[in-house]
């Protein structure tokens, strides 16, 4: 009984931080908060460096924000947990497209390009683990769908 609660903390622990990361990522490009580009430029952004349709910049943002909430409060968490997980590992694949930023990783080793390619995809795992072990004890998902157990 022990090792479960002490899981539960750790599911608590990683939502909390996991979903604040993505939320503070996502107001940026929603909402203009932190000195981030706002809805229109980023989606411009998107556009002209990645080639993104606004729809698809848009369901990106959503799902940075709005997964992000999800994954806080632990509210539908798999589904949350799957579009930040999308978000991560595309935004992971996009920065190991960059030309030459693998072989400067492994030859120059400069460490301003190793979150490039680590930290999105350190985000994007700690969403497949959530989406795999659910939300835990302390959560809506508990709360709502789950009460007896």
């Amino acid at each position: 009984m022990r090792d479960s609660k002490r899981g539960d903390v750790g599911l608590l622990v990683l939502r909390i931080s996991l979903g604040l990361i993505m939320m503070f990522y996502g107001s940026q490009k929603l909402f203009g908060a932190f000195g981030g580009s706002g809805f229109s430029g980023t989606i411009g952004f998107m556009h002209d460096k990645f080639g993104i349709p606004p729809l698809f910049g848009a369901l990106a943002m959503f799902a940075e924000f709005a997964g992000g909430l999800g994954i806080l409060v632990g509210l539908l968490t798999p589904i949350a947990a799957f579009g930040v997980m999308c978000v991560m590992l595309m935004a992971t694949y996009e920065n190991v497209s960059s030309p030459g930023l693998l072989n400067d990783i492994f030859t120059k080793g400069s460490p301003a390009d190793i979150p490039r390619v680590g930290f999105p995809l350190m985000l994007g795992t700690a969403a497949i683990a959530l989406m795999l072990l659910g939300a835990g004890r302390y959560s809506l998902d508990k709360k709502f769908f789950r009460p007896g157990k």
